[in-house]
C-alpha cells in the first residue's frame, strides 16, 4: 500500500517486479532419471519427481522442488542397488534390505494358493568392487495347488463343513441361514480342479411373507402394510350378515408363508323354532340374519307377545319369538270332545 504525497511523490517508493530467476536442468542422480525430460525451463514452486533403474530402490524423498533462490531444493534422491529378486505369485520372506554384499541370504515365501519349486534361500555372489543384481541360485519358479481358501462368510449366515484352512478339490459346504432369514443362491458349493469354489456365497435376505389371502365374505382389519416381516399377524372380520369361523388372525412364518387355517365367514341363517298353534308355512324355515317376521297363528289360536320378531347375529330372535296359545271356547269344545270320546269307550266295555 502506498499514498500521493504533497510534492507529487509516491510515499513509500512504487514497487519493481523483478523476473524471479528459473533453476537449471534438475540434476542426475546414478541409476535414476527423473520425469521432466521434456521441460525447457523450471520456475520457482515446480516439482520434479525421480525414479530408479530396475534393480535399484529409491532412498530419500522422491520427489525435489525449484526455490525462489533458483536452486533446487535438497537432499538429492539415491538409487541403491536391490539384489532380492522378485518371483511371481511370491516374495521375500526374510533378509530384505536396500543393499546386499557378497554372502548374504534372502528366503522366499509364496503367496496363499501356491507351492514353492526350487531353493528356498539364494545368496548374493561377488563380481568385483560393485555388486551386481546377480544370484548364484537358479530362478525360482511357482506352481498353483489344487485346493480352494476358506469360503467366504455370509451376513445372518453360516456354513458347515470340514474345519480346516484350506479344502481340497472336491470338498463341499453347506450354508444355513438364522431364523427369520431365507437362502437365496446356491446352498452347496464344492473346491473345483481350478481352485476356486463352484458357486458365489448365497445370501440371506430377512424372511417376509406376501399380502394375506383374501376370504370370502370378509375382509383385513385396518390398515394392510406394504411388508411382512416374520412374526406378523393380522386379523380379519366378516361382512354383516355373515359370522366368522375359526381363529380371527394369522401370522408370517419363518418359511415366508402365513400360518393355517384361514378363517371363514359362514352367513347367519336363525332357524324358527317349533311353536305350537303357528301357520305351517312359517314353522321349520331359516332366515338371514336382518330378516323381519310376522307371525301368524292357526285358527283357534291367540297370539300372545309381538307379533314380529328379526333374526339376530348370533342366531337368536328379537324380540323372542311370540306363543299361540288355544282360544278358552276352543278349548273347551276340544274337552267336550275329549270326555264324550273317553265316556263312548267305557260304554262300550260295559256292553261287552
Amino acid at each position: 500500500e502506498i499514498q500521493c504525497q504533497p510534492n507529487n511523490t509516491w510515499e513509500p517508493p512504487v514497487p519493481v517486479c523483478e523476473q524471479v530467476p528459473p533453476c537449471p536442468s534438475p540434476p542426475t542422480i546414478r541409476n535414476g532419471q527423473h520425469d521432466s525430460k521434456g521441460v525447457a525451463e523450471f520456475i520457482p514452486g515446480m516439482a520434479v519427481r525421480y525414479h530408479c533403474d530396475p534393480g535399484y530402490l529409491l532412498a530419500g524423498k522422491s520427489t525435489i522442488s525449484c526455490l525462489p533462490s533458483g536452486v533446487w531444493s535438497i537432499p538429492y534422491p539415491r538409487c541403491e542397488g536391490e539384489l532380492s529378486p522378485s518371483i511371481k505369485d511370491g516374495e521375500v520372506a526374510e533378509g530384505r534390505r536396500a543393499v546386499y554384499h557378497p554372502g548374504d541370504n534372502v528366503t522366499f515365501q509364496c503367496h496363499p494358493g501356491f507351492v514353492l519349486r526350487g531353493s528356498r534361500g539364494a545368496n548374493a555372489a561377488p563380481l568385483g568392487e560393485t555388486p551386481k543384481p546377480l544370484l548364484s541360485a537358479p530362478a525360482l519358479a511357482v506352481r498353483p495347488l489344487l485346493h480352494c481358501s476358506k469360503p467366504a462368510n455370509i451376513t445372518h449366515g453360516s456354513f458347515r463343513g470340514p474345519a480346516k484352512a484350506v479344502f481340497t478339490v472336491g470338498t463341499s459346504v453347506n450354508y444355513i441361514c438364522e431364523p427369520g432369514f431365507s437362502l437365496l443362491g446356491t446352498a452347496s458349493i464344492h473346491c473345483t480342479a481350478s481352485g476356486a469354489w463352484s458357486h458365489p456365497p448365497p445370501v440371506c435376505q430377512a424372511v417376509k411373507c406376501p399380502q394375506p389371502p383374501s376370504i370370502t365374505n370378509g375382509r383385513l382389519k385396518g390398515n394392510a402394510s406394504a411388508t411382512f416381516p416374520r412374526g406378523a399377524a393380522v386379523s380379519y372380520s366378516c361382512d354383516p350378515g355373515y359370522s366368522l369361523v375359526g381363529n380371527a388372525s394369522i401370522s408370517c412364518t419363518g418359511s415366508g408363508a402365513w400360518s393355517q387355517p384361514l378363517p371363514q365367514c359362514k352367513e347367519i341363517r336363525c332357524e324358527f323354532p317349533d311353536v305350537q298353534g303357528v301357520k305351517k308355512d312359517i314353522k321349520g324355515s331359516t332366515y338371514r340374519s336382518g330378516t323381519n317376521i310376522t307371525l301368524e297363528c292357526d285358527d283357534g289360536y291367540v297370539l300372545e307377545g309381538i307379533s314380529h320378531t328379526q333374526c339376530q347375529e348370533d342366531f337368536s330372535w328379537d324380540p323372542p319369538v311370540p306363543a299361540c296359545k288355544l282360544r278358552v271356547a276352543a278349548a273347551a269344545v276340544l274337552l267336550l270332545l275329549g270326555a264324550a270320546v273317553v265316556w263312548k269307550i267305557i260304554s262300550k266295555q260295559k256292553e261287552g
